[in-house]
């Protein structure tokens, strides 16, 4: 995960779900973005769960990013929170840092789950 990833090489980068054989990287990955450690459960649930949408954004066939959102009933959420879209996380690793990059992945999040995006996508760049 040290390969910079060039602002002109994002045709390369593709889309793809995570799966069972993501877990070690994924760990990696997290681990680099975030404070706390995860329990190896999320790290199944997230690869194998389908209440769980996982995507991954790869470049030369290396996890560089993704997003992983938990898939709730309006049912199951209170009332007020019934417009809002939280993604679970979305780490990209220090060299990959690219705006479009997450851009994409929340686009595709957004794409797969019918949520329109009335206001327009907000979520920070520091990522």
């Amino acid at each position: 995960m040290t390969e910079v990833v060039p602002s002109s090489a994002l045709s390369e980068v593709s889309l793809r779900l995570l799966c069972h054989d993501d877990i070690d990287t994924v760990k990696h990955l997290c681990s680099d973005r975030f404070p706390s450690e995860y329990p190896d459960s999320w790290y199944r649930d997230i690869t194998s769960n389908k209440k769980f949408f996982s995507l991954a954004a790869t470049y030369r066939g290396a996890i560089v990013g993704m997003i992983v959102a938990e898939i709730k009933s309006r049912t199951k959420i209170h009332k007020e929170d019934g417009d809002i879209l939280a993604s679970a996380s979305l780490p990209c690793s220090i060299p990959h840092r690219i705006y479009r990059q997450a851009h994409s992945l929340l686009c595709s999040f957004l794409q797969w789950s019918s949520i329109s995006s009335k206001g327009g996508i907000e979520y920070s760049r520091t990522m």
